[in-house]
Order: C-alpha cells, then structure tokens, then sequence
C-alpha cells in the first residue's frame, strides 16, 4: 500500500537524519521528490516483487512482512548496520 503525504515526510526526515554526515548534492525538494518517485515505484513494481518471492515464503507472510523484508536487504545492500548491530 502506498505511503500517506504524512509517512513520506516521515521518510524524507529519517532519510536526511541518517545521511547528515554524509556530503550530498541533491536539495531537500529533490529528496522529497525521490521519495515520492521510490514510493510510486514500491506500488507499480509489488507484484513483481511478490512474484519473486519462494511460494512458501509469500504464502505464508503478510504484506507488512514482506515489505520489511524488503526493506532490511535494501537498507543492509546500502552499507547500514541492522537493527542487532551486525
């Protein structure tokens, strides 16, 4: 389900937190507007990437689920640590 205007300010501000010490050369009204376009695609592109899921694992899970699984192997691929440190 597509975020709320409300839940991507909430990302556009955890984004700008995470990423302060880090240079950047992109406005903040560019980082909103790649929220909203990371959003849109996140929407356009679920069936596929449920598609991709094992049978097993996509049957069993909730959206909720699967999206946080998206989430973690996206935010461990952009070099964070995950939520138990490793």
């Amino acid at each position: 389900m597509a975020l709320t205007t409300g839940e991507r300010d909430q990302v556009w501000r955890a984004f700008m937190r995470v990423i302060a010490a880090e240079p950047c050369s992109f406005t903040k009204q560019e980082l909103r507007a790649a929220v909203d376009a990371v959003d849109d695609w996140a929407t356009a592109n679920a069936t596929a990437y449920n598609t991709a899921l094992p049978t097993a694992f996509k049957n069993a899970a909730t959206a909720n689920q699967k999206a946080a699984l998206l989430g973690l192997v996206c935010w461990l691929r952009a070099g964070r640590p995950l939520p138990e440190g490793q």
